[in-house]
């Protein structure tokens, strides 16, 4: 449900506590990164997601936008990683599944269908001084931090667009470290929870649209 749009940022972030050069360096999907979530609702039907191959396969790859590691490229298979979190998030929730396919042509099979389209992709490194408890020794914690937004449409069987919005993660910070060998990941664990939550809120928008299309069965409080 990603698409290279023209106007998305590019924009990434590596940490200065590790000494990683200019090199390029490589994150991918995790399973393991996805928070816990009970489903909200099980809706008797199937799930749509509207991705062309480009989109499934669009890689970002871009330096950082802050001053700590702007001299290192990072490179996301983001278009596999929202992909794969959204069937994991939908997968739930529709209890004849999640299929994603290139168009709507010719398909009834369904009983919604929702598409992507990415607006802004943005993530840094924070330095933050901490001065201590005594005023005098100090250490420069690092923050990882996304702030992404994508533009989403769903349809329905008779192909009326009953879903136009864009959801918007603003900036989200991962947990603050001193060292670690591993900076990149940092970044993608906070990628994969914020891709989830902001999954999370269009579930709980998809739940009236399904009201008159199929049988549904409440499982949770809807999140607010």
């Amino acid at each position: 449900m990603i698409r290279a749009s023209q106007t998305l940022s590019y924009i990434a972030a590596v940490a200065a506590s590790v000494t990683l050069g200019g090199c390029a360096h490589e994150v991918r999907f995790h399973a393991e990164y996805l928070p816990e979530e009970p489903p909200q609702y099980v809706a008797e039907g199937k799930l749509l997601i509207l991705m062309p191959e480009e989109q499934r396969f669009f890689v970002y790859e871009g330096p950082p936008s802050s001053r700590t590691g702007d001299y290192t490229t990072l490179i996301v298979p983001i278009g596999n990683i929202v992909q794969e979190i959204a069937r994991h998030v939908f997968g739930e929730c529709f209890a004849y599944g999640v299929e994603v396919t290139d168009s709507l042509v010719g398909r009834d099979d369904f009983v919604l269908a929702i598409e992507g389209d990415m607006q802004q992709f943005i993530y840094s490194y924070t330095k933050v001084i901490d001065a201590g408890f005594d005023g005098q020794s100090a250490n420069a914690w690092i923050v990882p931090e996304v702030d992404l937004a994508f533009a989403v449409k769903g349809y329905n069987r008779a192909g009326e667009t009953v879903l136009d919005k864009i959801y918007d993660s603003g900036v989200k910070a991962g947990e603050a470290y001193l060292t670690t060998s591993k900076p990149v990941e940092r970044i993608n664990r906070v990628l994969h929870t914020t891709v989830h939550d902001l999954m999370l809120d269009l579930v709980a928008d998809v739940r009236p649209l399904l009201m008159e299309e199929c049988e549904l069965t409440e499982l949770a409080t809807t999140r607010q």
